[in-house]
């Protein structure tokens, strides 16, 4: 099992996709020739900038995409504001360990995309997100664009060995870009590096040294997330037909278990941050055939003899994996998701046939099959608190010296299921009570 939740870590670092939490919010597009468009947004609560938006009129109309380059701006009502524009930032700025680069230099390139607005006014603030570091854009009249971002990277000391060094120099930046308004000068000598901090920097030029010598329009309160994390939790039910080689050494191939069996559990969804992905886990309960050893004497020699006779079971079956969402125009979603599981069979019921007159059961010879090293491949529709999913598990084959069992084996389990989400969408929850 160690390897199986080893291979699933690198699954749980590496989301990246786009999913969404289905939460509509009140709130205005204005597309790229100018109309207007007021209606309902989908919130998803974007880290990066999003790849596109998804818009309806009412809560019963179908909805709409709308790639970035057909929008000039999406604003909703109680929240964030994203403005497209075209804007030069740092393509070299990291800040994660294992991209750091070798020295400190500097990739400029211009990309048009939804940008968040922070600030307006004479000097406007955008926040870019672009792989995982934080971009402010700051633009004063007859200046060029200021691109302030976290930079770290890697500096070769004396003793040959290389340090993580902090390039990130923006108190300087920000002195020498107002350096003819001391009230902002005076801001960014103290200035954290964080929304905040940079625009209490700006404010303080507009109040003290701006045209109208007052604080500008700032979303910054409602740039906030308003949760970090998102659980949704239900119910399952389905069939699980399995196609199971006995559990015994003596194993000659023939499946013991070729029938299809209901199944029933709980299950949750923990959608990260920014909705682009989800931590499944589930529990689930179903019956089973299989073989089990007796003991049933000796023979003449004095050699233990045993048989083998058929039983049925309950097994328990522990779930846990990602899935990525990928949505489509009526609001629905597919899902494909990467699942590891364990089984344990919870109690034999009662033995069926060929079953000795005369015997000593073991429990031990109790099992399920063992899972192949790879994840359960699942593939499902999604469309409100309904999902429609299945999958298919590989387990070790009876011929447990061919190594390649390891990864595919000759038996198997496909599943397919409804499942029910509990309560209403938690997203949806917040925004009631924020309003």
């Amino acid at each position: 099992m160690l390897p199986r939740l080893l291979l699933l870590l690198p699954l749980l670092f590496a989301c990246s996709f786009d999913t969404r939490a289905q939460a509509f919010e009140p709130g205005l597009l204005v597309r790229a020739n100018g109309d207007a468009l007021r209606g309902e947004i989908e919130n998803g609560f974007w880290e990066e900038s999003p790849e596109f938006i998804r818009y309806r009129a009412k809560s019963d109309s179908p909805s709409e995409l709308f790639e970035p380059h057909q929008l000039r701006a999406v604003n909703f009502t109680n929240g964030r504001y994203f403005s497209y524009e075209a804007l030069p930032f740092d393509h070299a700025a990291q800040t994660r360990l294992e991209s750091l680069p070798h020295s400190n230099f500097y990739d400029v390139k211009v990309e048009s995309l939804l940008a968040e607005v922070l600030l307006e006014g004479p000097v406007p603030l955008r926040r870019v997100v672009w792989n995982g570091v934080a971009h402010y854009l700051l633009r004063r009249p007859n200046r060029p664009i200021l691109d302030l971002s976290a930079r770290r990277y890697l500096r070769l000391t004396p003793t040959g060995t290389w340090e993580v060094t902090d390039g990130n120099n923006y108190r300087s930046h920000l002195m020498l870009y107002f350096n003819d308004c001391p009230a902002a000068s005076a801001a960014a000598l103290s200035a954290p590096f964080t929304a905040e901090g940079i625009t209490a920097v700006i404010q303080a030029y507009n109040s003290a040294c701006g045209p109208e010598r007052q604080p500008t329009k700032s979303w910054l309160l409602q740039a906030t997330p308003r949760r970090k994390i998102a659980l949704q939790a239900g119910l399952l039910a389905g069939v699980r037909y399995n196609r199971i080689e006995s559990n015994f050494y003596t194993a000659n191939g023939d499946c013991v278990d070729c029938r299809p069996h209901p199944s029933a559990g709980l299950y949750a969804e923990l959608f990260q941050p920014s909705r682009t992905v989800a931590v499944y886990g589930e529990l689930s309960m179903s019956p089973f055939r299989s073989q089990e050893q007796a003991f049933t004497g000796f023979n003449s020699t004095g050699s233990p003899v045993y048989s083998t006779y058929d039983y049925r079971a309950l097994l328990a079956t522990a779930r846990m994996g990602v899935r990525y969402f990928f949505p489509v125009r009526n609001e629905h979603q597919w899902l494909v998701g990467f699942i590891f599981e364990l089984n344990k069979v919870v109690s034999r019921t009662a033995a069926i046939s060929n079953a000795p007159s005369v015997t000593m059961l073991f429990d031990d010879g109790l099992g399920f099959a063992k899972t192949t090293i790879l994840p359960a491949l699942g593939l499902g529709w999604r469309a409100g608190p309904f999902t429609v999913s299945a999958d298919v598990q590989m387990y070790w084959s009876s011929d447990i010296n061919n190594f390649s069992a390891v990864f595919i084996g000759s038996n198997y389990a496909l599943r397919t299921g409804l499942s029910y989400r509990l309560g209403g969408n938690p997203d949806a929850y917040g925004l009631a009570k924020t309003k």
